[in-house]
């Protein structure tokens, strides 16, 4: 059975985990409708690439 050489550190492991948070979504409001969209959505619904639902 595999087991650790050393023991990680609390130091080690935060710097692990510093990563493994999520990201808030960056709220754009669109022209045509006054809704609240994702950035990337607006980028493509402005392109005609996607579909946005009138509040």
């Amino acid at each position: 059975m595999a087991v650790p050489k050393k023991r990680r550190t609390s130091s080690t492991r935060g710097q692990r985990r510093n990563h493994d948070s999520l990201q808030a979504i960056s709220l754009v409001v669109e022209k045509s409708s006054g809704q609240n969209v994702p950035r990337r959505l607006h980028k493509a619904a402005s392109l005609g690439l996607a579909k946005t639902r009138k509040a």
